[in-house]
């Protein structure tokens, strides 16, 4: 768990922790930073894109229609734009505020704030719509014939409007880039802008955003659209009819990770050649796992697939055609799962050279990197893992096993125990040992305590 002590809070460094921490104040105008967009990192400009909130009051809309008519058509009047044509319903979302108390209550006010990576203040901001929610962000390297190398980092977002059970739900697609301005005397660090490349409005939800092949991979309520970037528009070229409300939708190659919220994982693929589809290869039919956040996990030519469900749980999975079980490659086999006591917000792969690490960021302010270990390091590791658990006595009588497995009522019986490693528990007890422990240990598994320590350093 990250730290933040008296030290961090005012801007400094601490370095007692397991990794240095730093806490700076970002943004100067805004309430707070959104959970679900967060933070997303521009690579080309080095600066950071937010999605931050401020409270504003909030009044219900005119429910006469008759006179949002009339005041609809006096503002497009005044405004020098078409009057709306007869007995035309105005939308209520287009509907003037009824003031009907001077103490109404607050609600949060979304927008788009562009930091710099000096000083981490506001230096742009792109204010949405009343009632218009953050839902995803990120930065994607998309397609785009005018770029260098044929592709550009853009600022994808994907909002929604909450506006009431009693009104059918619409979003909208923003494509952001960065671009370099003159900055303002005295002030060198605005010299970078939010420009509005393209947006559109949906009839639904736009709750995930993704890459696939350098075009753009956006939910639109419960179905995934697959659409090119050129030309600075978005058009579409292949889609898939998804269950209920797609949360995560990750692209490796030619393939597509989709997390579902009420209905699990599902391992989707792309073909490019003729017609573009998506087909979906398997899905996970043992359970309905409330996915909140999915990625690919890879060691060498091997590949698994990462979940984490709104219990703070992952589930590793493995897409096997040739295995019986797996009916054909139908079903997701699962590999194992793991507790983090804490529910994950987001999963972000760095990728290596021949191994790609996950991080897992949850809501209690930790962060677990989770990766793939060659299978003999592995049954070392575990052979290990078990010697100690057993020969060390826990602090305070705690079981070290139960604390990082899934509770009886939420375990799935076709897991297999005993499948992921605790760098927690390993770690600490083997290196901080004696030498006669380690020794000792190591003889009991066949091998050296040099063997043990070498796969340690090389796991991290």
């Amino acid at each position: 768990r990250l730290p933040v002590s008296a030290q961090t809070a005012r801007g400094g460094i601490e370095f007692d922790s397991a990794w240095p921490v730093r806490c700076i104040p970002a943004g100067t105008a805004h309430g707070g930073i959104s959970t679900q967009g967060g933070v997303a990192f521009h690579a080309g400009s080095k600066s950071y894109v937010a999605a931050t909130s401020s409270p504003e009051p909030f009044y219900i809309r005119e429910p006469n229609p008759d006179i949002a008519f009339r005041q609809a058509t006096e503002a497009a009047e005044a405004a020098g734009k078409p009057v709306p044509a007869p007995r035309t319903v105005i939308p209520e979302y287009q509907r003037h505020d009824l003031r009907t108390t001077s103490v109404p209550p607050l609600v949060p006010r979304f927008s788009i704030d562009l930091l710099s990576p000096e000083t981490f203040e506001t230096v742009d901001s792109y204010m949405l719509d009343v009632h218009e929610h953050v839902a995803a962000m990120q930065t994607l390297e998309l397609e785009s014939a005018q770029a260098e190398g044929g592709s550009r980092a853009l600022v994808c977002v994907g909002t929604g409007f909450v506006l009431g059970e009693d009104v059918m739900s619409r979003g909208r697609i923003y494509v952001f880039d960065i671009v370099d301005v003159v900055p303002l005397p005295g002030r060198p660090q605005t010299n970078r802008k939010l420009k509005l490349l393209y947006t559109e409005e949906v009839h639904g939800v736009v709750s995930a955003v993704g890459e696939l092949r350098g075009n753009l991979v956006m939910s639109e309520g419960s179905k995934l659209y697959v659409r090119s970037f050129a030309n600075d528009t978005l058009t579409s070229f292949a889609f898939l009819d998804c269950h209920t409300w797609v949360r995560s939708a990750v692209g490796l190659r030619n393939f597509l990770l989709v997390g579902d919220v009420a209905n699990g994982l599902s391992f989707v693929g792309f073909q490019e050649e003729g017609p573009a589809r998506l087909h979906v290869l398997g899905r996970d039919a043992h359970a309905c796992l409330p996915i909140e956040c999915a990625d690919f996990l890879v060691l060498g030519q091997q590949l698994q697939l990462l979940a984490a469900d709104s219990h703070g749980h992952l589930h590793l999975f493995v897409y096997a055609p040739r295995d019986v079980h797996s009916f054909g490659g139908q079903r997701l086999l699962r590999r194992g799962e793991f507790s983090l006591r804490s529910r994950v917000v987001s999963l972000r792969r760095i990728i290596g050279s021949s191994r790609h690490v996950c991080l897992a960021m949850t809501f209690d302010g930790s962060v677990h990197a989770v990766s793939m270990v060659p299978e003999k390091t592995y049954k070392r590791l575990q052979r290990i893992n078990g010697q100690l658990a057993k020969a060390v006595p826990p602090i305070a009588g705690l079981n070290p096993r139960e604390y990082r497995a899934v509770p009886l009522h939420r375990r799935q019986n076709q897991a297999p125990k005993r499948t992921v490693l605790d760098a927690d528990l390993l770690v600490p007890v083997y290196t901080n040992g004696s030498v006669v422990r380690q020794k000792e240990a190591a003889q009991r598994d066949g091998t050296t305590a040099d063997r043990v320590l070498k796969d340690i350093v090389e796991t991290e």
